[in-house]
């Protein structure tokens, strides 16, 4: 890793390249990793009234998310900061992965449990950009079925979801789950 460079672990709908990039710019994905002792929720309160993706730890469990690391360049972690709303949702943590055999610290962003939701949903093209990156990265398939299984419901904001879902076919991905 470059000094002026960042690892960056995305598990969200952050996970496809072409999703980040719309975001960032170009960016590198060095590859994907196993997360054991971690599983992935839809529980973070999104100030649009939906929820979005986190990470939460599972220590001693069968529990095991995934993600993908990418190489940001300082700049461009201080874009993405801003549009993960550190300081109002998400937290940045640093945690050490196993990558290509090698321990290597990479920043993400969990929700502390005061910005958690249990009665909320995201957005079915919220949903379905995680979908895509997890196909993308070739997650395994039972995990992408337990992606594409999240209960979702409809963004009442047309045009916001109208951007999403053509950046959704863009990158070739619709849902597969039943919206609830």
């Amino acid at each position: 890793m470059k000094p002026t460079t960042i690892h960056y672990l995305a598990y969200g709908s952050n996970l496809h390249p072409a999703r980040l990039e719309a975001r960032l710019g170009p960016v590198q994905c060095l590859g994907k990793v196993a997360l054991p002792g971690w599983r992935l929720c839809f529980d973070k309160r999104g100030s649009d009234g939906s929820t979005k993706a986190n990470l939460r730890a599972a220590p001693a469990s069968q529990h095991q998310a995934w993600g993908a690391v990418f190489e940001l360049d300082r700049s461009q972690y201080i874009t993405l900061d801003r549009f993960e709303g550190v300081g109002r949702g998400y937290e940045t943590f640093w945690l050490d992965l196993v990558l290509d055999r090698r321990e290597q610290p990479a920043l993400t962003y969990l929700s502390p449990s005061h910005w958690r939701a249990a009665d909320s949903k995201p957005y079915d093209w919220y949903r379905d950009l995680v979908l895509a990156g997890a196909r993308y990265h070739d997650f395994p398939e039972a995990y992408c079925a337990a992606v594409a299984a999240v209960p979702v419901v409809s963004d009442p904001d047309r045009k916001r979801a109208a951007r999403q879902k053509a950046l959704l076919g863009k990158i070739g991905c619709a849902g597969s789950g039943e919206e609830g």
